[in-house]
């Protein structure tokens, strides 16, 4: 086990750390010749999973290519808990890595097999969840009552169900791959390796956590940050050689892990086309492996020694036979420009606006007619736009709903709190855009800082006696609070008619 008792090692390491649970990579190099030394790091794969008795597939967030599963039985056991039927699509973040599929059946039209080593998270809707990345190292549970605590730059954020959140500064910690220990003043959280599947969520959390503070014992689940840490090596990379070859070659790392190698030859012919994945071996090295030859199943695979930015390959593997890589080898540069959107996001960088959303959506509709029934309101002739997003830290996503009110020219915000998967009416606040989700909290909710229609005044609205009630000092939005229903277009400009 790691220990870190330097401040500032911890704040670095253990905060930004636990925004991520990637394996720790080899510390040998890996060799063609040498099957046995070629040992993947291990990352966070994001997507929506599929889990059926013949069938288990995952399909990256923002991507149209799957992965075939492989869960242990252990895995595969807990994993079906969740489902309420077969082959139910969920979010999930899973741990493992990557090898290449069989070619019986139709497994070979697979980028490649996943081998899932530990559920990070499988729960929710994927068009819900995707969008939330990065997010960092969490824990949150019922007992005694409802809390939750969330990592930052300054420690652990700690919100229990009443009163305002506490920062805890992080003075040591103890990592590994089955516990993490941290410890502050009046306290200590620890987080253990094995499944938490509560009684009031359809979901499965890959830790338990236990939270002591000031006398005070609270239990539940937790999540470890999902940052693909691996993702440095994404982008577009080019031959160093593009003269007297007769030919150029490129080379595109995505971020799902996909790999495409593309041989462009001059004159008429056709591009030749490699498909397949990547994946991290470590601090230094690069293996690629292409599944498909222009649509054929053919396995080949390179292993890149990268050094600033630029991958070198000596040798190459075609099926059981390494061979040495012509003229002394494969050079390939980063191409900066090409790689843009492919590279590893800002792990620091906290979202600054979310964007209402105008699509239908069968379950937004049903809570707006459940709600329009439940007051006995006409919903003739209303617009609105939607987003959703975990106000309470309880991982289920509440609904947030900017509504106009026709005839008359009013905004509201309607709230609906996620109760076992349904959202049920909370609130309802009269406002107008912009709208904004601050950092503090209170009884366990985000506050929320709004506009008033009539003053153009912006007070904090803070969860008090169960829903959102305005405090009566004028406020403006801090530095770090996160822009609401972002674009400023309103329903009746651009959204959806009930």
């Amino acid at each position: 086990m790691k220990t870190l008792q330097n401040p500032v090692i911890v704040l670095s390491s253990l905060a930004l750390a636990a925004c991520s649970s990637t394996s720790s990579p080899p510390t040998t190099l890996a060799d063609l010749n040498h099957p046995e030394s070629i040992k993947p790091q291990s990352f966070i794969m994001r997507g929506s999973v599929v889990i059926g008795p013949n069938s288990q597939t995952i399909t990256p967030c923002d991507s149209q290519q799957q992965f075939q599963l492989s869960l242990p039985k252990s895995l595969m056991t807990q994993a079906t808990s969740v489902s309420q039927s077969s082959y139910d699509a969920h979010y999930g973040e899973l741990t493992g890595y990557i090898e290449p599929p069989s070619q019986s059946g139709d497994n070979g039209d697979y980028a490649g097999r996943f081998i899932v080593t530990h559920v990070n998270v499988l729960s929710g809707k994927p068009q819900y969840q995707c969008q939330g990345y990065p997010l960092p190292t969490r824990a949150f549970g019922e007992t005694p009552k409802p809390w939750s605590a969330m990592f930052n730059q300054d420690g652990l954020a700690l919100t229990p169900a009443q009163g305002s959140s506490s920062q805890l500064p992080l003075e040591q910690g103890e990592l590994s791959e089955q516990r993490r220990e941290y410890q502050f003043d009046d306290g200590s959280l620890t987080l253990s390796a094995h499944y938490c599947h509560p009684a009031s969520s359809h979901a499965l959390y890959g830790w338990r956590a236990t939270l002591n503070h000031k006398n005070q014992t609270y239990s539940g689940c937790a999540i470890l940050g999902n940052t693909d840490s691996t993702l440095q090596w994404a982008g577009v990379y080019y031959a160093a050689s593009k003269t007297n070859q007769g030919f150029t070659v490129s080379m595109q790392l995505s971020r799902d892990h996909t790999a495409v190698t593309r041989y462009s030859y001059e004159g008429d012919q056709p591009d030749v086309v490699e498909t397949g994945y990547w994946q991290s071996l470590g601090h230094h090295q690069v293996q690629v492996v292409m599944t498909r030859h222009d649509q054929q199943y053919l396995v080949t695979q390179r292993i890149f020694n990268a050094k600033h930015e630029t991958f070198t390959a000596k040798q190459e593997k075609v099926g059981h036979t390494v061979y040495p890589i012509a003229n002394g080898g494969l050079i390939l540069y980063k191409d900066y420009h090409d790689s843009v959107g492919l590279e590893e996001p800002n792990r620091e960088k906290k979202p600054t606006s979310l964007i209402g959303s105008s699509d239908y959506d069968e379950n937004v509709d049903q809570a707006l007619r459940r709600y329009f029934a439940e007051h006995q309101l006409s919903s003739d002739n209303h617009h609105y736009r939607w987003l959703t997003y975990d106000l309470n830290g309880d991982e289920q996503a509440e609904l947030l709903v900017y509504m106009d009110w026709q005839p008359h020219k009013d905004g509201s915000l309607l709230v609906f709190k996620n109760v076992q998967g349904q959202w049920v009416f909370n609130s309802q606040i009269k406002t107008r855009l912009p709208i904004y989700l601050d950092h503090t909290s209170t009884s366990g909710w985000k506050d929320l800082i709004m506009t008033q229609r009539h003053s153009g005044q912006s007070y904090t609205w803070s969860f008090n006696n169960g829903h959102y009630t305005r405090l009566d000092k004028e406020t403006s939005p801090p530095h770090k609070a996160t822009l609401l229903f972002a674009g400023g277009e309103s329903p009746r400009q651009q959204g959806i008619q009930l």
